[in-house]
């Protein structure tokens, strides 16, 4: 057999999309999985648990790390059965199309409150969540096991209708089980990744995390390093690792594997699975025959380096960036009324391209003198005005803060001289992680990471009430967001080693710092991924901030986030970012390490954000005694 008998590769070597565009997805919706088990009863939790679909339930309870990195990788590199353990079994009619509307699924359908033509969307799934209370128990399971296939199966957008004729198999509780959701789920997954375009920000409908347990099953080492294998050989493979999300260096780690489970072994015979008006494609025969030919061996000349899309990038001159040829995307000059404009980056892909035009109506009320303004006033919040003297700073800061830090010549020229008083250490070792994330992205546990300053925290909390007192419009928007939140979200704000990257689009997670109880710092990390916020207290174990006072730290940025991103989200992708506010818990002080001497809480709180941003597990020498050392390393 020569090269040509075979499948070409999709994109040319080298000219792959590369991976800095967002994948999302639809499916294990935050909201569904709780919603379902506050619905059924214990027993019916169980029955569904332990059914064959009930490997989704499982899936959840992994709390699995998507890395969209990975999956990018893979699809541009270029197996389903083994990995869910689901039905694939062929059925002459796997549309079910000759399925009847009874009186029975008239009922049901009416008891969900959904339309009866149509199949019910996992948001109308969670909503009967609500509604069950004089319900059977096997119209309970039956909400399960919808709930199963519209948030895991198909997983299509929340508020679409799903397909009505294999809804409507519920009624059959036991045939429900028996379907070949395996081949619903796979047909549904390829069909969408099929249709779209590699090198911009797209949502995957399909249970598509099956896509990186199966790079974790192909690449072993890669696997063990970085899929967290849990132990047992657990079946099936979906619910063998807990995965990682944002790994670093995803691409050369992946190449450089050199054990791969090429497939799953199979006989020759079951290489063919039916399908219906499918044709089969001579190139995929020659090379499966190929793998099951004892004396084939494949060779670098079998993958030419030409792919069937060429190359998908042009390389740009050394030194410069390339831009696409649309000049309606080209880069502008940076004013003050063209910054918020424009403020993504010069190519605008994908759905950033539609936030573009979207946030001048959002924020037309800005008049063109606070933009002006605007940068002058952030200056004068993270790095302090030069009238405010040594001695005021010192007033109120945290006894942390009061130690002495004489600052190196690097962090001199982070932040102004005016600034680099002792009080100032906190801002400027954030600003050289800031620094640091630009230059070695790869460092950290991913580039879709954030570090805010504390001034973030302290204006959004002093502008709370102005929030809360203010007249929103009848659909709940346009409420008083604090000066500056725009300019954060956009990546505009810190001004130093700007990020110019969007929240919950380019960014997943936030890192900054709370400044509570009058004298005390602890560390925050926001995920928008899961609508949390973690609070790293040195002091948890003794309280000395109780709950209550967390709480109240914590809720202007649990409230507002979630506002602000729904306020500036694009009509079309409002669904995503519900107003309901984020959660949040302090991790226990028993799980980190606990400062016992009092004043050393900045030192602390910065190395819970390192580490955690690092991907390092907090060093057990960090205590008191300690401290000192940490300090001297830092000047």
């Amino acid at each position: 057999m020569v090269a040509s008998e075979f499948p070409r590769r999709l994109y040319t070597k080298g000219g792959e999309p590369a991976p800095d565009k967002s994948i999302g997805y639809y499916a294990d919706d935050y909201r569904l999985v709780p919603a379902l088990k506050a619905a059924l009863q214990d027993d019916e939790w169980e029955e569904i648990y332990e059914s064959s679909l009930g490997v989704f339930l499982k899936f959840h309870d992994l709390d699995f790390g998507w890395a969209s990195r990975l999956v990018h990788h893979m699809l541009t590199f270029q197996i389903f059965e083994e990995i869910t353990g689901l039905n694939y079994g062929y059925v002459d009619d796997l549309a079910v199309t000759d399925l009847e509307l009874s009186d029975d699924i008239r009922a049901f359908w009416e008891l969900m409150r959904v339309d009866v033509e149509s199949g019910p969307s996992t948001i109308e799934i969670i909503e009967a969540c609500s509604n069950y209370s004089s319900w059977s128990r096997d119209d309970r399971l039956r909400l399960g096991y919808l709930g199963i296939y519209a948030g895991f199966i198909v997983a299509t957008r929340p508020g679409l209708s799903t397909n009505v004729n294999h809804a409507r198999l519920v009624m059959d509780l036991e045939g429900f089980k028996e379907f070949p959701w395996g081949r619903i789920a796979f047909q549904h997954l390829i069909k969408s990744v099929k249709e779209k375009d590699l090198s911009k920000n797209f949502y995957i409908e399909g249970f598509v995390q099956a896509l990186q347990v199966w790079v974790y099953y192909a690449l072993l080492d890669f696997a063990a390093e970085f899929g967290e294998p849990l132990p047992n050989d657990i079946s099936p493979l979906m619910l063998a690792y807990k995965g990682s999300r944002g790994r670093k260096n995803v691409k050369a780690n992946m190449l450089k594997q050199a054990r791969i489970q090429c497939c799953v072994a199979k006989d020759l015979a079951d290489m063919f699975p039916v399908w219906d008006d499918e044709e089969q494609d001579p190139d995929i025969v020659k090379i499966v025959n190929a793998i099951h030919d004892p004396h084939f061996k494949f060779s670098k000349n079998h993958w030419p380096l030409e792919g069937v899309l060429g190359a998908h990038i042009v390389k740009a001159e050394a030194g410069k960036r390339s831009l696409p040829s649309d000049e309606s995307s080209r880069k502008r000059p940076c004013t003050a009324s063209t910054s918020a404009a424009f403020f993504i980056g010069d190519e605008g892909v994908g759905v950033v391209a539609t936030m573009k035009a979207h946030f001048d109506q959002c924020f037309k009320s800005l008049s063109t003198k606070m933009l002006n303004g605007l940068e002058h006033a952030v200056e004068e919040l993270t790095t302090g005005s030069a009238k405010h003297t040594e001695e005021e700073v010192k007033d109120n800061l945290a006894a942390t803060q009061k130690s002495p830090f004489l600052g190196n010549s690097t962090a001199k020229a982070i932040i102004p001289t005016s600034a680099s008083h002792s009080g100032r250490h906190m801002e400027a070792y954030i600003n050289i992680l800031r620094l640091r994330l630009s230059k070695h992205p790869e460092w950290f546990v991913s580039d879709r990471i954030c570090f805010l300053n504390s001034m973030f925290a302290t204006v959004w909390r002093r502008d709370y009430n102005d929030f809360k007192n203010s007249e929103p419009n009848a659909d709940s928007s346009d409420k008083l967001l604090p000066l500056g939140a725009y300019a954060y979200y956009t990546g505009e704000l810190p001004i130093y080693c700007q990020t110019k990257k969007t929240w919950a689009y380019d960014v997943d997670y936030l890192y900054s710092m709370l400044h509570i109880t009058g004298d005390h710092w602890v560390a925050i990390w926001v995920s928008f991924l899961s609508r949390h916020i973690t609070i790293w207290d040195s002091h948890a174990g003794t309280k000395h901030a109780s709950d209550a006072q967390i709480d109240e730290a914590v809720e202007p940025l649990a409230v507002m986030i979630p506002y602000l991103l729904q306020t500036c989200a694009p009509d079309d992708d409002k669904w995503r970012f519900p107003y309901t506010p984020f959660t949040h818990s302090r991790v226990p002080g028993t799980e980190i390490p606990q400062n016992i001497q009092s004043g050393d809480c900045g030192v602390y709180c910065l190395k819970y954000i390192e580490c955690h941003a690092l991907d390092l597990p907090f060093p057990p020498e960090l205590f008191d005694k300690n401290i000192r050392k940490i300090r001297e390393k830092w000047l």
